[in-house]
């Protein structure tokens, strides 16, 4: 760009000066502007701007005589060669060798051209090195940004398999948590249809106890009455005596019973006592109270009635003297 302008200028001021040559009386705007340009030559020089100090001697050597313009000339290539710029240098020695082949200088001429067919090469050269650089430099980059996006690519999958392991044995935890709710379920129902067997097969077996007792208790009262020569003379129905009989045996058989579960019955009486279980207290109590009262129900009755009163266990005394008076009277009862 610098190359680019500095030559439209020295254009410019050729044409410039070729037009002041050809017409009279403006020699006095190319000093004036003679005068500018070597103001702005100092300015450059003294500021140390060597860009702007070529540009300027290159304006000069546009318009000075060819003995000058040489001279200009020389310095610009000079700056362009501490510049280390080869397009300037280049230029700056096209110029001059055509200066000097409009002068007869044509050994010169020529040597300046040559230089300055060098400078370009050297230029061109450059520029092709610096391509080449900024494209390795470029590829280098993209190797670089490939090389991170697969290094990103890879914790991420590192990551996703990580979180897919913890998944998976967050799902075994939990399946082997469900099989042993399972299992225990399973071992929890069986012992309870287990033990809720064995209690039926004891109610069945007390209940066909009983059954036996009292078709062995019809039996004795329906026995028929013989005559007095042996045969049977009628159906007669059972007296006072056969009712008797028939009441003190399921007398009999219900006080068996009562011993049977009365311990029973007592130790869940006192256990719930013990753990201050009012409700169930009074469920056995109730559960206790037929065979109580049948019994002997002067004694059980009264302690039965204070019992079930509510609010009976708010007086703690009299509700444990109650009870310990029916859990006496239960054992009493078993003997």
């Amino acid at each position: 760009m610098d190359a680019f302008r500095t030559g439209l200028s020295v254009l410019c001021l050729a044409l410039a000066t070729h037009g002041a040559q050809a017409q009279p009386g403006v020699s006095d705007s190319l000093k004036a502007v003679m005068a500018e340009q070597r103001t702005a030559l100092a300015r450059a020089d003294s500021s140390g701007n060597r860009t702007a100090a070529f540009e300027a001697r290159m304006h000069l050597a546009s318009l000075a005589g060819p003995a000058e313009a040489v001279s200009w000339l020389t310095q610009a290539a000079a700056i362009a060669d501490s510049l280390d710029r080869p397009d300037l240098g280049a230029m700056a020695q096209r110029v001059l060798a055509a200066k000097q082949a409009a002068s007869g200088k044509f050994s010169a001429a020529y040597g300046a051209s040559a230089r300055a067919d060098s400078l370009q090469v050297a230029g061109s050269n450059r520029e092709a090195a610096r391509a080449e650089e900024q494209q390795a430099r470029e590829l280098r980059n993209a190797e670089l940004t490939g090389d991170s996006l697969l290094q990103a690519a890879g914790l991420r999958e590192r990551g996703m398999a990580q979180a897919i392991a913890a998944l998976q044995r967050k799902a075994d935890n939990w399946m082997y948590s469900a099989i042993a709710a399972l299992v225990t379920g399973l071992l929890l129902v069986v012992g309870l249809l287990y033990r809720m067997g064995r209690t039926s097969g004891k109610l069945r077996s007390a209940v066909a106890g009983l059954r036996v007792e009292v078709e062995e208790l019809k039996r004795r009262v329906a026995k028929p009455a013989h005559g007095p020569i042996g045969r049977v003379s009628a159906d007669v129905a059972p007296g006072p005596e056969a009712a008797k009989a028939a009441d003190a045996a399921m007398q009999a058989v219900a006080a068996g019973k009562f011993r049977q579960d009365g311990p029973e019955r007592l130790a869940t009486l006192q256990d719930a006592r013990r753990r201050g279980d009012n409700d169930k207290v009074l469920r056995v109590v109730a559960s206790l109270k037929p065979q109580l009262l049948g019994f002997d129900a002067e004694r059980c009755a009264p302690l039965i009635t204070r019992l079930r009163n509510p609010g009976a266990a708010a007086d703690q005394l009299q509700w444990n003297a109650d009870l310990d008076a029916l859990e006496a009277a239960v054992r009493d009862l078993m003997k």
